[in-house]
């Protein structure tokens, strides 16, 4: 169903994508001024459609006053150009999008380059270097750079369909995510942060602009997703899959997963030193193509957990060598 009627004032449109996660979910919310909360990738079939979907509305996308990007994801962004310019939309998104959507092909550029020090420094052997490449690769492909009028950040207050939401930053998924809160109907615009048939990935991203560290992806998703787990919420609204009615139950069962696999991890390095890749083949031994990066995302980001919890300690001779972890 392309077009679903979530509450008096709030429309979900599920728009294709090219991607094994299936459609994405894009939010009209109906009012003064009137919002649409991410917009799919930038290709025929998701432009058709949204398209459609607002036909079906009777909205015609001139009429949008407000493009809300919930992160920098091309499955999320990637119409916004299109949509801003048909009528003067501004766009709205968190500091950390700005310059990342701005230049989809510059970003693309720097995150492949970094990319091969991440997969030299994971001990990842160098025939698979280009599985990343291709991650990174595709994002020109599918959506077109836009300028933001406006920044969202923690704590901020958005007007939108004639309703006052709450900003919150909930990094982890992407380092520029934000989720948008409604505490008198007890509802959240979750995007990617909460998803009910699959746990984000919390992407490994290259460093800020002028900071050599990169983020802790993982460690950052869940003190955010800590922080929507105290939330009191009737209906989490998604960006893929069914909108989420028990989102604490939801998190409990996301713990335990979690805790099982960093056990898992900690007894693989528990007397061994092994690299980021050797995780990964420990524990997801049959990922292929672009999976083997998502892995190595996800086997980074638990070794990065268990240090911070001081069971697991890294080294690394030097500067581009790669980095061992064993159990303390």
């Amino acid at each position: 169903m392309p077009v679903r009627q979530l509450a008096p004032d709030i429309f979900q449109i599920t728009l294709p994508t090219p991607f094994p996660v299936g459609p994405v979910h894009a939010y009209l919310l109906w009012g003064d001024p009137l919002t649409l909360v991410d917009t799919g990738v930038y290709d025929r079939a998701s432009e058709a459609a949204l398209r459609a979907a607002l036909a079906e509305l009777g909205v015609a996308p001139q009429d949008l006053q407000q493009i809300v990007i919930s992160h920098s994801h091309l499955d999320h962004v990637g119409q916004a150009r299109w949509l801003a310019a048909a009528g003067g939309a501004d766009v709205l998104a968190h500091p950390l999008a700005v310059a990342r959507i701005a230049d989809f092909h510059g970003h693309a550029a720097r995150a492949m380059a970094w990319s091969d020090q991440l997969l030299a420094q994971g001990g990842a052997p160098p025939e698979q270097w280009p599985m990343a490449q291709a991650f990174y690769a595709i994002i020109p492909r599918l959506t077109e750079d836009v300028a933001v009028q406006r920044c969202l950040d923690e704590g901020d207050t958005l007007r939108a369909g004639g309703k006052e939401w709450q900003v919150l930053f909930c990094p982890g998924h992407s380092s520029d995510l934000i989720c948008l809160y409604r505490p008198q109907q007890r509802l959240l615009i979750s995007s990617d942060h909460l998803i009910a048939h699959i746990s984000s990935n919390a992407l490994v991203e290259p460093p800020q602009p002028g900071q050599t560290a990169r983020r802790l992806p993982l460690i950052e998703y869940w003190q955010a997703l800590e922080r929507v787990a105290a939330l009191d919420l009737d209906q989490v609204l998604p960006g893929h899959g069914e909108v989420i009615t028990d989102h604490r139950a939801l998190l409990a069962a996301r713990r335990e997963q979690r805790e099982r696999r960093l056990q898992r991890i900690a007894a693989a390095v528990d007397g061994t030193a092994l690299t980021a890749w050797q995780v990964v083949q420990a524990i997801f031994p049959n990922l292929a193509g672009v999976d083997i990066f998502l892995g190595l995302s996800e086997a980074i980001g638990h070794l990065d957990m268990l240090m911070a919890q001081g069971r697991v300690s890294a080294r690394q001779e030097t500067e581009e060598g790669e980095i061992r972890y064993q159990g303390v």
